[in-house]
């Protein structure tokens, strides 16, 4: 009884493909993706016709190349939230007890303890792709990522998602 095999996409199918490295590409890291964030991934590099491998790789190794900013650069995060006027009175009195100036200052020592853990965790339902690298290329990236204190498994994510969010905002 003959069995019917479901096609093979190959995203980077008629382009080309990543140049040569200097050692195979038999290292792996895996990242993390809900569902839909995966499926908006592959329609990605169907689109730019490049393998998923070749679009995380990229990134990573991208940016483990760009130029750090020197110390700790600063950047001002404006966060919106709906409350009722009771709630909001709440804060505004949450933050005089705390003595901070602004609702802001309140918000950012809440939030500080999460932001200085070591790792990143929150209950979320993931799949996981697999992106191919040179014993160098894997090297490079897991210093990298050591360096910035986020785990292997969500920062490629992390990467890839404000990538397809650049690419979105230039075309509109």
């Amino acid at each position: 009884m003959p069995t019917m095999k479901k096609p093979v996409v190959r995203p980077n199918l008629g382009s080309s493909l990543r140049p040569r490295a200097k050692s195979r590409r038999d290292h792996f890291l895996v990242t993390d993706f809900t569902e839909e964030e995966q499926k908006e991934v592959l329609q990605y590099c169907l689109k730019k016709k490049i393998s998923v491998s070749q679009f995380l790789a990229d990134l990573v190794l991208q940016d483990a190349a760009s130029p750090k900013p020197a110390g700790k650069q600063k950047v001002l995060v404006r966060a919106e939230f709906e409350l009722t006027v009771e709630e909001r009175e709440k804060l505004e009195l949450l933050a005089r007890l705390h003595k901070k100036d602004t609702i802001g200052q309140l918000v950012r020592e809440l939030l500080q303890p999460s932001l200085d853990m070591q790792r990143t965790h929150a209950p979320l339902e993931t799949t996981s792709l697999r992106y191919y690298l040179s014993k160098e290329e894997h090297g490079i990236a897991t210093r990298h990522m050591a360096g910035k204190g986020i785990s292997a498994r969500n920062y490629a994510a992390m990467l890839a998602l404000k990538a397809m969010a650049r690419e979105r905002k230039k075309q509109k």
